[in-house]
């Protein structure tokens, strides 16, 4: 049976849409539709009148791609053989002024998963394309025809090497770029005309809704990289929206009847986190479609291992409701082996949900498992002058009088007072951050509580109040003055890069101890202890200190640096083992290995520290702090000590119900 297109299109221009979507549900799986190409996307045409014959194969707007994905998804139904495709960015600024851009060329790939926004079953792909043909409104673009351009596609993070030797591509983020393993997330949809040197369209970072990079030619804004990347751009425009379109011989149409992803359920478990060498470690999985049928083509889960001994497997295994999957693996040497997984469809497309946060998430879950885990210590050897350089930082601090400005900021009558500090430190900067301290609290009479931030550009606002049984000191990690307007710190935050590097990832600014910029840091660390202790109200017995990631680095520092710290309490602690990956531990996200480095090696400073430590949580799956890291933390904690290790935990993420498994030392 064969219903040509126009014909159906007619008969949906008189019934309506609603007709074509009743006739596509009752009729699907049963028929394939044999079409001509006589397309059209007409809001590809208001535009370029002269592209016809194409089919829209996804619509997406970029701003909210992270919540909502694509509005129109035609990529499992279409097949045919692909002969164009292209790519319309529309865009409209805060000012109300439209640009677009349109850009066409030969195929690239086959696979209609590969040519839409980069997935984890997509991959990379990062290659020459043919036959470039760009128009648009943009004085941004050179329009017109060219024999060759080049595209970036990947859901990975990425540096800015030119791994590819594009001709005139430089070493910063442009037309040639370095994608990284293994897949964490940033991400790059760019189209480049490398014959002008020139960024056509980039939509990279697309889990940041209106933070995402997104721009039409090269990005010329001051500090900004060419390609985009970093620039948080979307916040410049109120709409966008991106087609893809494609031209096809021997199109087909088979209607799709939908799985809804929210009512899918995915769990992976292991029986324990810790295994002997060599024994058969199991990762169990299911998955539960909820109230609906199984799909009729079967969903795969699609795994990866790595591990610490540097070695690599895969695999696919076809989802049978009811019947677990189970993926088993084992290691000879002290380390962890990870273990990725995710489900795709049976085009190999990763299946997305909405998290708690409303934003659309892989199905999938990344973990693993550790051998001998106590046995693993520091790659590199802890600098001779430790103690020596530490105490040259305490004699540089104590050289300058600890002076501080407290300003209210809560109300009068307030039952809980709200102060804006600022305390004189040596180094760039002084310690900011807001304090709160119970109204009327008498001397002598309070624990206190200092917290640390995690990495970011942040902006630290004032919190409406505060605990009423302690003081509590929250501290921006960079000493940036507060309460400015967003042009000052959006100048501060492009000031602390260092030779084109976010901050403290410079290796050059590593290379000396006293440059880097966790010198300042630590200083910032020490004077906010000092000055909490300086306030009458403090009972002067109980000092805890906590934080999470970075925060959590500057609370191993604290504890270490400040014998008066009562508790630490530590989370994903960051910059573990910072040598670890050269001898192939797997790593993480993280400033690059150089020796200067281990002055701020957490697991060095680990040794000295007095009070208990709890490491709160610890993510099996967490490949920004690697776990091989947080084992060696813990196990260089000689005080009174626990670690949550928490299975399928990424860095930002704990799954519901999550396995815990604990350590701990009285």
């Amino acid at each position: 049976m064969g219903i040509k297109k126009q014909s159906f299109r007619g008969i949906e221009r008189i019934c309506g849409k609603g007709f074509k979507t009743s006739m596509l549900s009752m009729l699907a799986g049963v028929i394939s539709f044999a079409v001509p190409i006589q397309a059209e996307v007409p809001e590809l045409l208001e535009l370029v009148p002269d592209a016809k014959g194409y089919e829209l194969i996804y619509k997406f707007n970029p701003l909210d791609y992270v919540s909502k994905g694509y509005q129109v998804d035609n990529g499992e139904s279409y097949s045919g053989t692909l002969k164009k495709v292209g790519y319309l960015l529309k865009t409209t600024d805060n000012k109300g002024q439209s640009t677009w851009a349109f850009v066409s060329m030969d195929p690239f790939s086959q696979d209609l998963n590969q040519v839409g926004v980069p997935n984890a079953a997509s991959g990379i792909v990062q290659t020459y394309v043919n036959n470039l043909e760009v128009v648009g409104n943009s004085p941004n673009i050179k329009t017109g025809k060219f024999e060759k351009g080049n595209i970036e596609f990947w859901p990975n993070n990425y540096g800015g090497g030119n791994v590819k030797n594009i001709p005139g591509a430089t070493n910063a983020y442009d037309f040639g770029d370095a994608p990284a393993q293994p897949v964490v997330g940033y991400g790059s949809m760019q189209v480049h005309n490398y014959l002008e040197k020139q960024t056509v369209i980039a939509f990279n970072k697309m889990s940041g809704g209106k933070s995402c990079d997104l721009g039409i030619g090269n990005n010329t804004t001051k500090s900004g990289h060419p390609d985009w990347t970093f620039s948080k751009s979307g916040n410049n425009y109120k709409t966008a929206t991106m087609l893809v379109v494609g031209q096809f011989d021997n199109l087909k149409i088979t209607p799709v009847v939908k799985l809804d992803a929210q009512k899918i359920s995915f769990r992976g478990e292991t029986e324990k986190a810790f295994f002997a060498p060599g024994e058969t470690m199991k990762f169990t999985f299911d998955v539960n479609y909820g109230d609906q049928p199984a799909p009729e083509k079967p969903y795969t889960l699609k795994w990866t291992r790595t591990g610490d001994d540097g070695k690599k497997a895969n695999g696919n295994e076809a989802v049978v409701p009811g019947q677990p999957i189970v993926i088993t693996t084992s290691m000879d040497q002290p380390g962890f082996v990870r273990v990725q997984a995710v489900l795709v469809d049976n085009k190999g497309r990763v299946i997305k949900k909405k998290n708690s946060q409303g934003k659309l998430a892989n199905v999938d879950f990344d973990g693993g498992a550790g051998v001998e885990i106590e046995k693993l210590q520091a790659v590199a050897d802890e600098p001779a002058d430790f103690d020596a350089f530490w105490e040259k930082q305490k004699a540089k601090l104590a050289a300058v009088p600890l002076k501080f400005k407290m300003e209210k900021v809560s109300k009068p009558d307030a039952k809980v007072e709200v102060y804006a500090v600022s305390v004189d430190c040596p180094g760039p900067r002084p310690v900011t951050g807001y304090l709160t301290i119970p109204a009327g609290a008498k001397d002598k009479s309070l624990p206190a509580f200092v917290n640390y931030q995690g990495y970011g550009t942040n902006v630290q606002k004032a919190p409406a109040s505060g605990p009423g049984n302690r003081i509590n000191f929250n501290v921006n990690a960079h000493g940036y003055d507060l309460g400015q307007n967003d042009a000052y710190y959006k100048d501060f935050f492009a000031k602390i890069k260092s030779n084109g590097q976010i901050y403290a990832f410079d290796p050059k600014q590593n290379s000396d101890p006293e440059t880097a910029y966790f010198n300042g840091m630590a200083l910032r660390v020490m004077r906010s202890l000092q000055f909490v202790k300086s306030l009458p109200q403090w009972n002067g017995k109980d000092l805890t200190v906590s934080g999470g990631s970075q925060g959590g680095l500057q609370t191993i520092w604290a504890a270490a640096l400040d014998s008066d710290v009562t508790q630490a309490n530590s989370g994903i602690t960051w910059c573990c083992d910072f040598a670890g990956t050269t001898k192939g531990r797997l790593g993480g996200w993280r400033p690059s290995y150089v020796p200067a480095l281990n002055y701020y090696d957490s697991v060095f400073h680990a040794k000295r520290i007095k009070c208990p430590v709890v490491i709160t949580r610890a993510g099996l799956g967490d490949y920004v702090c690697p776990p091989s890291g947080l084992a060696v933390l813990y196990n260089n904690i000689k005080s009174p000590k626990k670690i949550v290790w928490v299975q399928g935990s990424t860095h930002g993420f704990v799954p519901p119900k999550s396995q815990s498994f604990v350590i701990e030392q009285k």
